[in-house]
């Protein structure tokens, strides 16, 4: 049985030859396609592999890459090959899911261990990407199986049917017109990659506009000119260069320190229950969260009254500031691990949290989403460097600077304080809704480049069908 490209592809392959010049002499309305199996198609290294463990990896750090089934896992002191391969997992659950590819080239000396396959096309009869980019294209699921876990044997690789081009004429042989596809594909995906490039430096532009936002590098020409729009809009009667600012602390040694603007708590570890009623969120749980605020809490991990007793009140003496639960317009900060997510928590469900998460409660005159932007920038610039990431202790948050506006005629410092709060909304609103758009965008360019590779090799007009 013999097939030839989709209309669609052929049409995208003639745009190409016309848009590049090359492959002129190549009517690829002509080439006839036949399924073939891998198995008299590749040479297979397998044999070569061999599997260390972490204990033996940990004894051998070195230069040299050792591969696993998505990539690479460790770099050792030694290598089984040396050259240009094709990777293609084994097993492993990502066969399913495809969340990176299966099939992955790797250059230069490495080592791999038994959960990829190891393969190189036959010399001038299958072109190494060809193959790539055909996997890239297919689910492969009737070769796969899925018992404990998704694998793709040898055996199985084997007989995997690929869509190989009969030779056309004395000019084009099947491999070359194997290679003048990956070209076709590649061209389309240079003009994809592009158009992603774009994204990315747009992403980049608006990541350090929303930082602008943030009260402390109000002296940019972009924030000046933007609130000043706003002021005109809204019937502001102040430009933000009207505005003085002081610098007050969410910490310090000192107890009653005036320049002290809240009240600080962090949390603890209680024990979980799968049937407790009182959410208990970490850092992962702040970060699930969208926007500023937590409307709904639900955590991952439940805890109930008793438990947080035996963790922080033993001798159920009350007196414990731990005992006293997240309460409504509290903002939570997180000095661990990934420093810098901040919330706002906007509900009266009662709530406690772990010790990687700062709970402010903010005085009187003093705006909580105002200190909250000001939290989102500071907290990441103090720290120190540990294995998990970095981590403010208490010497680095007496650092921290909250930017509190001074009075103006007929404006309050809390005033002022809201009104710049509700100018940072209103544009995080606008940088969201481009960041949104950007995100479509990028799933579409994603799309494009799967779509090509399904078209050039799923979508093939066998005759007899």
């Amino acid at each position: 049985m013999v097939g030839r490209l989709d209309k669609e592809v052929i049409d995208k392959f003639k745009e190409f030859q016309e848009k590049t010049g090359k492959h002129t002499e190549l009517y690829i309305e002509d080439v006839e396609f036949e399924n073939r199996t891998l198995k008299n198609l590749i040479d297979i290294f397998d044999s070569k592999r061999i599997a260390l463990s972490a204990q033996e990896r940990y004894t051998r750090k070195g230069e040299y890459p050792y591969y696993g089934a998505s990539g690479i896992i460790d770099y050792i002191d030694d290598y089984i090959f040396d050259g240009k391969y094709l990777i293609i997992s084994e097993d492993g659950e990502n066969l399913r899911a495809r969340k990176t590819p299966i099939a992955f080239f790797t250059k230069g000396k490495f080592w791999v261990n038994n959960h990829a396959h190891i393969v190189l096309g036959k010399k001038n009869i299958l072109s190494n990407t060809y193959l790539k980019y055909f996997i890239d294209s297919n689910k492969l699921y009737d070769y796969i199986s899925f018992s404990s876990q998704p694998k793709l044997s040898q055996t199985n690789l084997k007989k995997i049917l690929i869509p190989i081009p009969k030779d056309l004429n004395k000019f084009y042989n099947s491999y070359q017109i194997q290679e003048a596809i990956v070209e076709f594909l590649e061209y389309s995906f240079e003009r994809i990659d592009r158009i992603r490039e774009n994204i990315d430096t747009k992403y980049e532009l608006f990541k350090k506009l929303k930082k602008a936002l943030i009260p402390s590098t109000f002296i940019k020409d972009y924030v000046k000119v933007a609130f000043g729009r706003y002021a005109k809009e809204y019937d502001i009667g102040f430009n933000i260069i009207d505005v003085e600012f002081e610098i007050k602390r969410i910490h310090s040694d000192k107890k009653d320190d005036p320049n002290v603007i809240c009240k600080k708590l962090m949390g603890f570890t209680p024990k979980t229950s799968s049937d407790g009623n009182i959410n208990w969120f970490s850092v992962k749980d702040l970060g699930k969260v969208e926007g500023l605020y937590i409307n709904k809490p639900n955590t991952n991990k439940k805890t109930n009254m008793e438990l947080i007793r035996q963790a922080i009140d033993k001798k159920n003496t009350g007196k414990s500031e731990k005992l006293i639960p997240i309460k409504k317009n509290d903002i939570l900060i997180s000095f661990k691990l990934t420093v810098g997510v901040v919330k706002i928590y906007n509900s009266d469900k009662p709530a406690y949290c772990n010790e990687a998460i700062d709970i402010l409660s903010v005085e009187d005159g003093i705006d909580n989403r105002y200190v909250a932007y000001n939290c989102i920038l500071e907290y990441p610039k103090y720290g120190t460097k540990t294995n998990n990431g970095i981590t403010l202790n208490d010497d680095d948050k007496k650092k921290i600077k909250i930017y509190i506006p001074k009075p103006l005629d007929n404006y309050s410092s809390l005033k002022i304080q809201k009104i710049i709060a509700d100018f940072i909304e209103f544009h995080e609103n606008r940088i969201q809704k481009e960041f949104d758009a950007m995100d479509k965008a990028y799933e579409a360019t994603e799309k494009l480049k799967k779509t090509y590779l399904a078209r050039t090799f799923n979508l093939i007009d066998w005759e007899g069908k």
